[in-house]
């Protein structure tokens, strides 16, 4: 079995978190450390790689990154949302069926859709992170793979993302 790598949309995890965005509110990096926190014990008991991506910021410190969270920023002008579609292209396609996205931002959602890749909704991911009973669930979700056809609709002749 390949070990599966998720890869996190932070800001937008954040804000579907109603205390982690109240926290966001007076202290984004007491947020983002809080995020971490959450993470590193969710996946302490899995198989299973996370990286958590932010919009960068040089001010932002970056000794996030732990042995559970490895934490990225994105380098300026590209948004978090580049850094997670650059991860997802980068990989070999043949690997990507073992990457779960998590966010809300159709852009992603839609790019990872294309790829064959994972996804669960930031909302769903943060029923799973903050249930008592979280120890398979994640394995067991389904995605849906795009047709050829689909993806040619999406992003033209050459069928992939650019």
């Amino acid at each position: 079995m390949n070990q599966k790598t998720y890869i996190i949309d932070g800001y937008n995890l954040i804000h579907k978190s109603k205390r982690l965005k109240k926290i966001f509110t007076s202290d984004p990096q007491l947020a983002r450390e809080e995020l971490v926190s959450m993470l590193s014990n969710f996946f302490s008991s899995k198989k299973a790689e996370c990286i958590l991506v932010f919009d960068g910021n040089l001010n932002i410190p970056s000794s996030l990154s732990n042995r559970y969270v490895r934490v990225i920023f994105s380098q300026p002008p590209d948004k978090a949302d580049d850094q997670i579609k650059k991860i997802i292209m980068n990989h070999d396609p043949k690997r990507r069926k073992n990457l779960i996205v998590v966010s809300s931002d159709n852009e992603i959602i839609n790019c990872a859709k294309a790829c064959g890749t994972g996804r669960i909704s930031s909302e769903e991911f943060l029923k799973i992170l903050t249930s008592r009973e979280n120890t398979h669930e994640l394995e067991d979700k389904p995605f849906v793979k795009l047709t050829e056809e689909e993806i040619k609709r999406m992003f033209g002749d050459e069928g992939s993302y650019s």
